[in-house]
């Protein structure tokens, strides 16, 4: 079930009562069922995958920890890695190449009809972490299957992330304990925010994108380069989202997740911007393929190739599509030639840093705009058609084409909410605190008004269309 939806309403209240009636010992039992649950809401069917991963992934880490030598655990690693990667690619990859390899070589290949399980690509990923840490000593391997299966369904964390490490996350659900007063207010704070920033935000600039995207009419350049600013800012605030509802769930429970997001709008560059985005993901990336490829090849012109594999390898970790390939290549070049031409504008700017800073910033803002239809649409020739009407800059098509969008009452909202985030932002970012944490602490008067003056502002301008979140397509 969607996180924003009535069913979850009631759910949760539920799980919750029911987990603060037991006796700690019997909690985990009660969240393994309560997960697998959860993901069963979406499609029983998928459930006994979600086993076999955690299963052998369970296994392979025993009999790895049992043997003393790298070269005798191999075997192991492989085959959790043959396994999970080749349930990954047969569900999300398999219909891409094979389609693929057909219109290049005229052959038949057998392509399926089957849904992609919900949350596949992220519990691969931790399932793997796993394997990993154990394969190379760094944890020592969890030997109660009931534990290992909770942390791989967690369900606050399941179906979108944040991909959590078994050192982190383990060590909390084994011992799952009341949350605090502290950490119950917080919680419910987090989760009020994500609802906000899903129905006031992301959720309202569907239509308005839609209508320029996916329209028959050809707009003026700057319309694409705005709507590109606004679909950047829909998946920010649609994932976004998601991560702080999972984490104020989690906190519910006494479980402490991973932060997923540093408000990556506001990176003075590229790198920075990548470093604050997805973090659960690109560290994922960094450490298992990024670092280990830079070790293996430290120089030039070969660390910049690592560089781009990486980012279109995140690309397509994010589907099976030549639009998110190019998003990863679009990205990878611009990564390395960022700081070569940044050296160029220090030249000419001088010791100005602050025009610097501006410089960069406006780099980084043409850089996602432009990739941004390469994330968000999915057939090639409506993706032609928006970066070549980008790129279209001596049109004379009339300014007041704009008047023809849809959804411009919701485009008002999303700006009004929009600017409640910035300021957040800008408070989080420059202060250097945290305003949600400053709420949970702050007086009752001020706790609960700030609270209902959310509350309010989701039933006056939230979209209650039941928009599912983007990132459950991954």
């Amino acid at each position: 079930m969607s996180f924003v939806s009535i069913a979850f309403l009631f759910f949760l209240p539920l799980v919750f009562i029911s987990y603060y009636l037991l006796p700690t010992k019997y909690r985990w039992a009660l969240m393994l069922c309560v997960s697998y649950s959860f993901y069963a809401y979406w499609d029983w069917r998928y459930v006994p995958l979600l086993f076999i991963s955690s299963l052998i992934d369970y296994l392979c880490a025993l009999k790895m920890a049992s043997q003393g030598k790298k070269t005798s655990r191999r075997p192991f690693l492989y085959l959790s890695l043959f396994v999970n990667l080749g349930i990954l690619f047969s569900f999300k990859y398999w219909n891409f190449f094979g389609s693929n390899l057909q219109a290049l070589l005229n052959v038949e290949v057998g392509l399926h009809h089957l849904l992609l399980p919900l949350g596949l690509s992220f519990y691969t990923l931790q399932t793997l972490s796993y394997t990993f840490d154990v394969y190379l000593d760094k944890i020592k391997a969890e030997r109660h299957l009931g534990y290992f299966c909770l942390y791989v369904s967690f369900f606050p964390q399941l179906v979108a992330g944040p991909i959590e490490r078994s050192r982190s996350l383990l060590p909390q659900l084994k011992a799952l304990a009341l949350p605090t007063l502290y950490q119950f207010r917080y919680g419910l704070l987090l989760i009020a925010w994500g609802f906000f920033v899903k129905l006031v935000i992301a959720d309202n600039l569907t239509a308005s994108i839609n209508s320029v995207y996916f329209s028959d009419q050809r707009f003026s350049f700057w319309l694409y380069w705005i709507t590109g600013a606004l679909v950047t800012l829909k998946i920010y605030c649609d994932f976004m989202a998601y991560s702080e509802i999972a984490r104020g769930v989690a906190l519910l429970f006494g479980v402490k997740l991973t932060i997923n997001f540093r408000r990556p709008l506001l990176a003075t560059n590229l790198r920075s911007f990548w470093q604050r985005w997805h973090i659960s993901l690109t560290r994922w990336i960094g450490d298992y393929i990024q670092i280990p490829l830079l070790r293996r090849f430290p120089t030039e012109p070969s660390r910049s190739f690592v560089t781009i594999v990486t980012l279109v390898i995140i690309g397509l970790w994010h589907g099976a599509s030549w639009n998110f390939i190019l998003f990863g290549l679009f990205h990878g070049i611009a990564m390395v030639l960022w700081f070569p031409v940044a050296k160029g504008f220090k030249v000419v700017l001088g010791r100005e840093a602050n025009s610097f800073h501006i410089a960069s910033r406006l780099s980084l803002a043409i850089v996602l705009m432009f990739s941004a239809p390469m994330f968000y649409i999915h057939d090639s020739s409506i993706l032609y058609s928006a970066i070549s009407n980008m790129l279209s800059f001596g049109d004379d098509n009339d300014l007041l084409d704009s008047m023809d969008i849809e959804g411009k009452l919701m485009l008002v909202k999303a700006f009004l909410g929009t600017v409640v985030l910035l300021c957040v932002s800008f408070y989080d970012e420059f202060k250097g605190h945290n305003c949600i944490q400053e709420v949970a602490i702050a007086s009752s008067l001020k706790r609960w008004g700030l609270t209902l003056l959310v509350l309010l502002n989701i039933l006056l301008f939230g979209n209650f269309v039941s928009e599912p979140f983007i990132y459950f397509e991954f």
